[in-house]
């Protein structure tokens, strides 16, 4: 599960870009009964952790990190925290600002619980200033740790936070896939 934090109105985009991301992942994946499947499968890797960012900080409750977004649109590299790790596609942002990522696998910032069940993963976002956001998000990225078992649905959740105003995002649901961690 996610939850995501924001700081100003063009965070709502790129939570929203990124819940989306996350949940038409797997429709996008080649099938086993596929060519490309079968290819796809034989490249895959015995699970193992997911790499660290470059640049992250980690402490024992969080890892955080903080890139900047590109003008072309691009991929933000999730910290790595507790087997948990990966990476965020976006659109292009206009004007570049920085984002701060902050990863955790425990509730320690308090933030509100959003749905049901138990969270096994918190992502929190803060964007440095107002910017716009392209409308073509492109497919890429996820979440991958051992912990996350493919073929097993996930619920993410989401909630920016503008001037005050809480907007929620989701639930949104997958299944997981295999990937390369």
């Amino acid at each position: 599960m996610y939850f995501f934090r924001h700081s100003s109105r063009a965070a709502c985009a790129l939570a929203a870009a990124a819940l989306l991301t996350a949940c038409a992942q797997h429709g996008a994946l080649p099938t086993t009964s596929s060519p490309q499947g079968i290819a796809a499968q034989s490249r895959i890797l015995p699970d193992r952790h997911p790499p660290k960012c470059a640049g992250q900080q980690s402490t024992q409750q969080y890892a955080s990190l903080t890139e900047t977004l590109s003008t072309k649109g691009g991929k933000v590299c999730i910290p790595e925290f507790g087997g948990f790790g990966g990476s965020v596609t976006y659109p292009p942002a206009n004007p570049s600002v920085s984002l701060g990522l902050t990863s955790s696998t425990t509730n320690y910032d308090n933030m509100p619980e959003l749905g049901t069940g138990t969270a096994i993963f918190y992502l929190q976002l803060a964007i440095s200033g107002k910017t716009g956001f392209g409308s073509k998000a492109p497919a890429g990225g996820g979440l991958t740790s051992k912990k996350i078992v493919a073929g097993k649905p996930y619920t993410a959740y989401g909630q920016a936070i503008f001037y005050g105003i809480k907007f929620g995002f989701g639930p949104c649901y997958t299944t997981a896939t295999k990937g390369k961690y």
